[in-house]
C-alpha cells in the first residue's frame, strides 16, 4: 500500500501558525462559539471530549477540560478514551482528510458525563440507547 501524497508542506504550515495573532483567530473564535452553541442545545453531555486543532490556544476555551490534541498525520488519541472528538477547522490541511475522520471516528467510546457545567441527567444516561 502506497502512502498518501503529501498535500500540505507542515513545517511552513507550523511557521504560519507561529506567526499568527490573536487578532487573526476571528474565525476560529467564531466557530468555538458555534460549537458551544450546539452542545447547549444538545441532550447528551460529554465528560471525555477531544479536540483535535492546530489552534490551541483558541479551542482550549471553548471546551475546558477536553484533551487538545496537534492535527498530526497520525492523531494522537487512544481507543475508546473519547465521548466526543471535534476536529477543530483543521482537516483542510491533512494530506489524507479520510483518514482523519477514520482516526476519529474509531476513538469515541460510549461514556455519558458532563461538559460545560452542565450537570448530567438523572439517572446517568440522556434516555438514549447506548
Amino acid at each position: 500500500m502506497t502512502a498518501p501524497p503529501r498535500l500540505t508542506d507542515r513545517a511552513a504550515l507550523e511557521r504560519a501558525r507561529a506567526r499568527s495573532r490573536r487578532e487573526a483567530l476571528f474565525l476560529h473564535e467564531a466557530a468555538a462559539a458555534e460549537l458551544q452553541e450546539r452542545l447547549a442545545v444538545v441532550n447528551r453531555v460529554f465528560t471525555a471530549p477531544a479536540l483535535v486543532t492546530g489552534m490551541p490556544q483558541v479551542w482550549a476555551e471553548a471546551l475546558p477540560g477536553a484533551r487538545i490534541v496537534p492535527d498530526t498525520p497520525a492523531l494522537d488519541l487512544e481507543e475508546q478514551a473519547h465521548d466526543l472528538v471535534v476536529h477543530a477547522l483543521a482537516l483542510h490541511w491533512a494530506d489524507d482528510p479520510v483518514g482523519q475522520i477514520i482516526q476519529c471516528r474509531r476513538r469515541p467510546c460510549r461514556g455519558r458525563g458532563s461538559v460545560e457545567g452542565r450537570a448530567q441527567p438523572p439517572g446517568g444516561t440522556d434516555g438514549r440507547d447506548p
